[in-house]
């Protein structure tokens, strides 16, 4: 039997962009992998999205996309910020002061520090009456290339971490991603992607007309407010400016 290297291709319709993790294995060649290459194309064509602009205001753009995953739409925004890498790392990581720039956000707490760059937290987001108020349990990591300086601030959640609290709806499914990349200057360019579902009875179709309105608000916040809180390279030493 003929053998050649092959590689192994795992597909993630996760995010707008497909990401392809390779690793090389030996192989026969033979009809599976026609098979395979059938397989990876449907599923090219089930991560398609169709995105709609929802917020298009102070250089901060929002757009709530559908796929064919789930009933309610994730969100894509993206901006630029005056901030240095090391600064905005810190913003991010500060995560007791989410109550002053992230959307509706009543608490938020560090559970576990895994490392300086990884830490698991608690927050509360107010919902508006008669809607209860939703809390969710984040794992939180922070890479970056050290080559070209961009990073990758992974959200995920966890929502089986800790007991549910009554009275407060605990999200089931959150995951988001800010790829950020230096552009100037202590300049930023920044990258954002979410995916949410709320859980209860909020109709989908209200959520997802609804949807755009938290990151908008939290990043306008962010860019607002990043330079006067003095955050330096000492808060976030393990990132390089």
């Amino acid at each position: 039997m003929r053998i050649q290297k092959s590689w192994v291709i795992v597909l993630d319709c996760n995010y707008d962009t497909l990401r392809y993790h390779l690793a090389p294995k030996m192989r026969p060649i033979g009809p599976i992998c026609l098979l395979m290459l059938g397989i990876l194309l449907s599923r090219v064509v089930l991560c398609q999205e169709k995105c709609e602009l929802r917020k298009d205001q102070h250089s901060i753009k929002v757009f709530s996309c559908t796929n064919d995953q789930s009933k309610f739409n994730s969100i894509k925004a993206s901006f630029e910020v005056n901030a240095s890498a090391p600064q905005l790392a810190a913003m991010i990581m500060d995560i007791v002061r989410y109550t002053e720039w992230q959307y509706n956000t009543t608490q938020a707490v560090i559970l576990k520090t895994i490392s300086r760059n990884e830490l698991i937290y608690y927050a509360e987001i107010m919902s508006p009456w008669p809607i209860s108020n939703r809390d969710l349990v984040v794992h939180l990591r922070v890479e970056q290339d050290s080559l070209t300086r961009k990073m990758v601030f992974h959200y995920r959640g966890l929502p089986d971490y800790i007991p549910q609290k009554e009275g407060i709806i605990r999200v089931p499914l959150s995951r988001s991603t800010w790829h950020i990349e230096p552009v100037g200057l202590n300049r930023l360019k920044v990258e954002y992607r979410m995916e949410i579902d709320p859980s209860g009875s909020l109709p989908p179709w209200l959520m997802n007309k609804l949807s755009a309105e938290g990151p908008y608000e939290s990043f306008f916040a962010l860019k607002n407010s990043i330079l006067s809180r003095n955050y330096s390279k000492a808060d976030a030493p393990f990132i390089l400016d």
